[in-house]
């Protein structure tokens, strides 16, 4: 099995022997999936064994992680672990994970996504910890670049453009962009080329809401139509399908402002990505409100 190459955000922590652990935090946390299918890439590449293990929440409640990591593997040479959100891990394994981390097996990396700042504070200042809060325009970009070398391995051609469309509307979720591609590759059948259209056909209009069309609604101030159909997208969605709608709509925004040649205006378009920006930050954490709550206070004012 060949690896994926490795994006340059994270070349400098596959430049040299694996570490102890990884932790990704902020809008980096949904990396966490590639950096450890990228570690244990580069273990087979090199001739070794290697497993990946994904645990949850759960997993590190019922068995003691510290025991686990240090318990020798007869059939694997290298074990990497993906563990859950460490914002949504209790305070016991927690605080196993940091003692385990403080005198680490070499034949174990652990990769760490965490949404909480405190927390991941806690976790990079642990000796040998590489730690990253990469900004969100180079996460799209890691995950843009993923999904064109993925199609491409596939023998078809995908735009960047269309590619980094495709990371706006899924969300910044290594996994679920997984998914979707395995979807656009499906659909494409003997096409040499996917773009827009088919991220469009295939990922966006199976969802209850076109992304596009609410983006017009709000441009046109069309209160009415945005509230009708934001709650017909919260009957069924979920917090990271929230995620996507932001990218979507902010994309779909930007795009518009660039083109010129339309009835969007800079300073309505501003208005606009900075409330998607005001959502996008309570959804990660800055609010005791709930995904729906803050998308419809801030269409609100922008609809006032």
């Amino acid at each position: 099995m060949k690896s994926s190459p490795v994006p340059p955000l994270f070349r400098p922590w596959f430049s040299g022997r694996p570490a102890p652990a990884y932790l990704l935090s902020g809008d980096g946390a949904g990396l966490a999936d590639l950096v450890a299918e990228l570690w244990t890439g580069r273990f087979l590449d090199e001739g070794a064994t290697a497993e990946l293990v994904r645990w949850t929440p759960a997993d590190l409640e019922r068995e003691s992680p510290e025991a686990f990591f240090r318990t020798p593997s007869f059939f694997f040479r290298f074990r990497v672990f993906v563990l859950p959100d460490l914002a949504e891990v209790k305070k016991a394994p927690r605080e196993a994970i940091l003692a385990y981390l403080c005198a680490p097996d070499p034949s174990v990396v652990l990769v760490l996504p965490c949404t909480e700042r405190n927390v991941a504070r806690a976790y990079s200042a642990v000796a040998g910890v590489k730690a990253m809060a990469p900004k969100e325009e180079l996460v799209v970009s890691a995950l843009a670049g993923f999904a064109v070398a993925t199609v491409r391995g596939a023998g078809k051609e995908f735009p960047s453009v269309a590619a980094e469309f495709l990371v706006r509307w899924v969300g910044l979720d290594y996994s679920r962009l997984k998914e979707e591609i395995g979807k656009l590759l499906s659909f494409a059948g003997d096409r040499t080329e996917i773009g827009e259209e088919e991220v469009r056909e295939v990922c966006v209009a199976g969802g209850a809401v076109d992304p596009f069309v609410l983006a017009r609604k709000l441009e046109d101030r069309d209160m009415k139509g945005c509230l009708s159909m934001l709650r017909k997208f919260a009957a069924g969605a979920e917090t990271a399908d929230y995620h996507g709608l932001v990218g979507a709509i902010a994309w779909s925004v930007r795009k518009r402002l660039v083109a010129r040649a339309t009835t969007l205006s800079p300073e309505r378009g501003g208005e606009i990505l900075a409330a998607l920006s005001r959502i996008d930050r309570g959804m990660k954490g800055e609010s005791g409100l709930s995904p729906e709550q803050l998308f419809e206070i801030q269409l609100l004012k922008l609809l006032g």
